[in-house]
Protein backbone atom coordinates (compact mmCIF):
# COMPACT_ATOMS: atom_id res chain seq x y z
CA UNK A 1 0.00 0.00 0.00
CA UNK A 2 1.60 3.44 -0.74
CA UNK A 3 2.85 5.30 2.17
CA UNK A 4 1.36 9.06 2.30
CA UNK A 5 2.14 11.66 4.47
CA UNK A 6 0.43 15.10 5.05
CA UNK A 7 2.14 17.93 7.28
CA UNK A 8 -0.74 19.63 8.70
CA UNK A 9 -0.36 23.39 10.89
CA UNK A 10 -3.33 24.42 12.92
CA UNK A 11 -3.19 27.75 11.69
CA UNK A 12 -4.44 29.80 15.44
CA UNK A 13 -3.13 32.50 17.68
CA UNK A 14 -0.47 31.45 20.13
CA UNK A 15 -1.83 29.33 22.59
CA UNK A 16 -1.99 30.94 26.13
CA UNK A 17 -0.47 34.90 24.82
CA UNK A 18 -3.05 37.13 26.11
CA UNK A 19 -2.56 39.48 22.73
CA UNK A 20 -3.11 36.39 20.45
CA UNK A 21 -0.48 36.87 18.57
CA UNK A 22 0.67 34.69 15.54
CA UNK A 23 5.06 35.13 15.65
CA UNK A 24 5.17 32.43 13.30
CA UNK A 25 3.86 35.30 10.74
CA UNK A 26 4.87 38.12 12.32
CA UNK A 27 8.68 37.13 13.29
CA UNK A 28 10.87 36.90 9.69
CA UNK A 29 13.44 34.35 11.44
CA UNK A 30 10.80 31.67 12.48
CA UNK A 31 8.97 32.05 9.01
CA UNK A 32 11.90 32.09 6.99
CA UNK A 33 13.18 28.65 8.70
CA UNK A 34 9.73 27.59 8.57
CA UNK A 35 9.63 27.47 4.52
CA UNK A 36 13.01 26.51 4.45
CA UNK A 37 12.19 23.27 6.18
CA UNK A 38 9.15 22.69 3.95
CA UNK A 39 10.67 23.50 0.63
CA UNK A 40 13.62 21.54 1.03
CA UNK A 41 11.61 18.36 1.43
CA UNK A 42 9.22 19.16 -0.99
CA UNK A 43 6.65 19.00 1.26
CA UNK A 44 2.34 19.88 0.96
CA UNK A 45 1.60 22.05 4.12
CA UNK A 46 -2.34 21.05 4.97
CA UNK A 47 -3.48 24.36 7.34
CA UNK A 48 -6.29 24.07 9.15
CA UNK A 49 -7.13 27.41 9.60
CA UNK A 50 -9.56 29.54 12.55
CA UNK A 51 -11.31 30.89 9.79
CA UNK A 52 -12.26 34.42 11.58
CA UNK A 53 -8.45 34.83 10.91
CA UNK A 54 -9.00 35.16 7.16
CA UNK A 55 -10.10 39.01 7.67
CA UNK A 56 -7.44 39.71 9.75
CA UNK A 57 -4.27 37.73 8.21
CA UNK A 58 -5.63 37.71 4.90
CA UNK A 59 -2.51 39.08 3.38
CA UNK A 60 0.53 36.60 5.38
CA UNK A 61 -1.65 34.00 4.41
CA UNK A 62 -1.59 34.83 0.75
CA UNK A 63 1.97 35.62 0.60
CA UNK A 64 2.90 32.17 2.47
CA UNK A 65 0.51 30.47 -0.50
CA UNK A 66 2.77 31.91 -2.81
CA UNK A 67 6.27 30.34 -1.23
CA UNK A 68 4.94 27.23 -0.07
CA UNK A 69 2.66 24.10 -1.14
CA UNK A 70 -0.44 25.22 0.60
CA UNK A 71 -4.36 24.37 1.37
CA UNK A 72 -6.70 25.37 3.41
CA UNK A 73 -8.65 23.77 5.82
CA UNK A 74 -11.43 24.71 8.76
CA UNK A 75 -10.36 24.94 11.75
CA UNK A 76 -13.34 26.33 13.77
CA UNK A 77 -14.75 29.72 13.54
CA UNK A 78 -13.17 31.12 17.22
CA UNK A 79 -11.33 28.28 18.51
CA UNK A 80 -13.16 28.38 21.42
CA UNK A 81 -13.00 24.47 23.06
CA UNK A 82 -16.51 24.96 24.95
CA UNK A 83 -17.62 25.57 21.36
CA UNK A 84 -16.00 23.66 19.21
CA UNK A 85 -17.99 21.81 16.82
CA UNK A 86 -21.54 23.58 17.24
CA UNK A 87 -23.80 24.98 14.43
CA UNK A 88 -23.00 28.42 14.61
CA UNK A 89 -19.28 27.24 14.68
CA UNK A 90 -19.99 25.13 11.34
CA UNK A 91 -21.70 27.68 9.35
CA UNK A 92 -19.76 30.63 10.35
CA UNK A 93 -16.54 28.64 9.29
CA UNK A 94 -17.96 27.76 6.33
CA UNK A 95 -19.09 30.91 5.30
CA UNK A 96 -15.66 32.76 6.16
CA UNK A 97 -13.67 29.98 4.18
CA UNK A 98 -15.84 30.35 1.33
CA UNK A 99 -15.70 34.80 1.42
CA UNK A 100 -11.67 34.12 1.62
CA UNK A 101 -11.03 31.27 -1.14
CA UNK A 102 -14.25 30.97 -3.18
CA UNK A 103 -15.43 27.51 -2.82
CA UNK A 104 -17.05 25.25 -0.32
CA UNK A 105 -14.53 23.79 2.51
CA UNK A 106 -13.98 20.18 2.23
CA UNK A 107 -12.39 19.32 5.63
CA UNK A 108 -12.92 20.13 9.55
CA UNK A 109 -11.09 20.20 12.80
CA UNK A 110 -12.02 20.97 15.84
CA UNK A 111 -10.32 22.55 18.68
CA UNK A 112 -8.13 20.14 20.51
CA UNK A 113 -9.91 17.27 19.21
CA UNK A 114 -13.40 18.10 20.71
CA UNK A 115 -15.30 16.50 17.71
CA UNK A 116 -18.68 14.89 19.16
CA UNK A 117 -21.90 13.13 17.45
CA UNK A 118 -23.70 16.65 17.00
CA UNK A 119 -20.59 17.91 15.47
CA UNK A 120 -19.82 15.34 13.08
CA UNK A 121 -23.89 16.17 12.20
CA UNK A 122 -23.48 19.12 11.40
CA UNK A 123 -20.69 18.54 9.18
CA UNK A 124 -22.36 16.23 7.51
CA UNK A 125 -25.11 18.23 6.83
CA UNK A 126 -23.01 21.06 5.36
CA UNK A 127 -20.99 19.08 2.93
CA UNK A 128 -18.08 18.75 4.65
CA UNK A 129 -16.29 15.37 3.23
CA UNK A 130 -13.69 14.40 5.70
CA UNK A 131 -13.07 15.55 9.59
CA UNK A 132 -9.57 15.20 11.02
CA UNK A 133 -10.21 15.86 14.90
CA UNK A 134 -10.35 12.27 16.95
CA UNK A 135 -7.33 11.53 19.22
CA UNK A 136 -7.27 8.08 19.35
CA UNK A 137 -5.35 8.03 22.33
CA UNK A 138 -5.38 8.68 26.28
CA UNK A 139 -4.95 12.88 27.79
CA UNK A 140 -5.71 13.87 31.28
CA UNK A 141 -6.97 17.13 32.09
CA UNK A 142 -10.08 19.53 31.45
CA UNK A 143 -10.12 19.07 27.79
CA UNK A 144 -8.72 15.59 27.91
CA UNK A 145 -10.02 12.24 26.12
CA UNK A 146 -9.94 8.73 26.27
CA UNK A 147 -10.21 7.27 22.63
CA UNK A 148 -8.24 4.02 22.42
CA UNK A 149 -11.23 2.28 20.68
CA UNK A 150 -10.49 4.57 17.87
CA UNK A 151 -8.77 3.27 14.65
CA UNK A 152 -5.27 4.96 14.29
CA UNK A 153 -5.75 4.71 10.73
CA UNK A 154 -8.54 6.39 8.60
CA UNK A 155 -12.20 5.63 8.78
CA UNK A 156 -15.62 6.15 7.55
CA UNK A 157 -18.45 7.52 9.97
CA UNK A 158 -22.05 7.05 7.91
CA UNK A 159 -25.08 8.26 8.94
CA UNK A 160 -28.83 6.66 8.18
CA UNK A 161 -29.47 8.76 5.85
CA UNK A 162 -26.83 7.41 3.26
CA UNK A 163 -24.76 10.92 4.17
CA UNK A 164 -20.91 10.18 5.06
CA UNK A 165 -17.19 11.52 5.65
CA UNK A 166 -13.85 9.82 6.47
CA UNK A 167 -12.50 10.63 9.93
CA UNK A 168 -8.83 10.93 9.41
CA UNK A 169 -7.51 10.27 13.44
CA UNK A 170 -4.70 12.71 14.64
CA UNK A 171 -1.59 9.67 13.58
CA UNK A 172 0.39 8.29 16.81
CA UNK A 173 3.11 5.76 16.92
CA UNK A 174 2.13 2.02 16.56
CA UNK A 175 0.86 0.19 19.34
CA UNK A 176 1.91 2.61 21.99
CA UNK A 177 -0.78 5.19 20.96
CA UNK A 178 1.87 8.28 21.25
CA UNK A 179 1.12 10.99 19.10
CA UNK A 180 3.08 11.84 16.04
CA UNK A 181 3.02 15.69 16.73
CA UNK A 182 5.89 18.05 17.17
CA UNK A 183 4.62 18.77 20.57
CA UNK A 184 5.28 15.14 21.86
CA UNK A 185 8.79 15.31 20.03
CA UNK A 186 9.79 17.67 22.15
CA UNK A 187 8.06 16.59 24.75
CA UNK A 188 10.11 13.00 25.16
CA UNK A 189 12.94 14.76 23.37
CA UNK A 190 14.28 13.17 19.65
CA UNK A 191 16.77 10.41 21.34
CA UNK A 192 13.61 8.95 23.10
CA UNK A 193 10.97 9.63 20.57
CA UNK A 194 12.75 8.86 17.82
CA UNK A 195 13.68 5.16 18.94
CA UNK A 196 9.67 4.70 19.48
CA UNK A 197 9.30 5.59 15.67
CA UNK A 198 12.29 3.34 14.51
CA UNK A 199 10.90 0.56 17.07
CA UNK A 200 7.12 0.68 16.24
CA UNK A 201 6.53 2.56 13.55
CA UNK A 202 3.54 4.39 11.82
CA UNK A 203 0.55 3.14 9.52
CA UNK A 204 0.50 4.13 5.73
CA UNK A 205 -1.57 7.59 6.05
CA UNK A 206 0.34 9.78 8.64
CA UNK A 207 -0.70 12.94 9.57
CA UNK A 208 1.90 15.59 11.57
CA UNK A 209 0.42 17.86 14.07
CA UNK A 210 2.23 20.96 14.45
CA UNK A 211 0.89 24.56 15.87
CA UNK A 212 2.77 27.82 15.52
CA UNK A 213 3.37 27.82 19.46
CA UNK A 214 4.90 24.41 18.78
CA UNK A 215 8.14 26.45 17.21
CA UNK A 216 8.65 28.93 19.87
CA UNK A 217 6.34 28.79 23.11
CA UNK A 218 9.30 29.29 25.44
CA UNK A 219 9.65 32.57 24.07
CA UNK A 220 6.02 33.73 24.51
CA UNK A 221 6.14 36.45 27.26
CA UNK A 222 3.29 36.80 29.91
CA UNK A 223 1.47 33.69 28.83
CA UNK A 224 -1.68 32.74 30.97
CA UNK A 225 0.07 28.91 31.16
CA UNK A 226 0.96 27.66 33.91
CA UNK A 227 2.79 25.07 36.04
CA UNK A 228 3.30 21.56 34.63
CA UNK A 229 1.80 22.56 31.16
CA UNK A 230 3.99 25.44 30.67
CA UNK A 231 6.65 23.31 31.44
CA UNK A 232 5.89 20.47 29.28
CA UNK A 233 5.16 22.61 26.19
CA UNK A 234 8.13 24.91 27.18
CA UNK A 235 10.48 21.85 26.50
CA UNK A 236 13.06 21.80 23.89
CA UNK A 237 11.50 25.11 22.65
CA UNK A 238 14.89 25.72 21.24
CA UNK A 239 14.68 22.66 19.45
CA UNK A 240 11.61 22.83 17.41
CA UNK A 241 12.82 23.55 14.26
CA UNK A 242 15.58 21.01 13.94
CA UNK A 243 12.94 18.07 15.70
CA UNK A 244 10.13 19.56 13.01
CA UNK A 245 12.82 18.76 10.13
CA UNK A 246 14.19 15.72 11.95
CA UNK A 247 10.18 14.22 11.87
CA UNK A 248 10.36 15.41 8.04
CA UNK A 249 12.89 13.75 7.38
CA UNK A 250 11.77 10.36 8.85
CA UNK A 251 9.00 10.30 6.78
CA UNK A 252 11.08 10.81 3.44
CA UNK A 253 13.64 8.09 4.54
CA UNK A 254 10.38 5.67 5.16
CA UNK A 255 9.57 6.02 1.43
CA UNK A 256 6.22 8.52 2.03
CA UNK A 257 5.50 10.89 -0.46
CA UNK A 258 4.20 14.15 0.98
CA UNK A 259 0.26 15.08 -0.02
CA UNK A 260 -2.20 17.55 0.91
CA UNK A 261 -4.82 16.00 3.27
CA UNK A 262 -7.45 16.23 0.19
CA UNK A 263 -5.31 14.16 -1.67
CA UNK A 264 -4.96 11.56 1.08
CA UNK A 265 -8.47 11.83 0.83
CA UNK A 266 -9.07 10.68 -2.68
CA UNK A 267 -6.92 7.96 -2.60
CA UNK A 268 -8.48 6.39 0.65
CA UNK A 269 -11.93 7.50 -0.54
CA UNK A 270 -11.90 4.44 -2.66
CA UNK A 271 -10.74 1.76 -0.49
CA UNK A 272 -12.67 -0.44 1.88
CA UNK A 273 -12.10 0.65 5.21
CA UNK A 274 -14.02 0.39 8.54
CA UNK A 275 -17.39 1.92 9.07
CA UNK A 276 -18.72 3.34 11.97
CA UNK A 277 -22.44 4.45 12.46
CA UNK A 278 -22.92 8.05 13.42
CA UNK A 279 -25.83 6.95 15.61
CA UNK A 280 -23.52 4.63 17.31
CA UNK A 281 -20.67 7.57 17.90
CA UNK A 282 -19.11 7.85 21.49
Amino acid sequence: MKKLACITLDMEPDYGDPEKRIRLLENSEYLERYISIINKYNVKVTMFTVTNLFEVRSSDFSKLTTRTPLEYAVHSHTHDPHNACSLEEVQNSKQAYTKFTGKSPTGYRAPIGRINKDGLGHLLDHGFVYDASVYPSIRPGEFGYSNLHMPNIPFRVRRADGKSLIEFPFTTIEKIRIIFALSYAKLLGWFGYSMLLKLFGLPNQVLLLSHPHDFYFASIPSTTVKGLEKIALSRNSNKAFDYFEKMIRFLAEQGYEFVFVSEIYQQVEQMPLTEMAWENWK
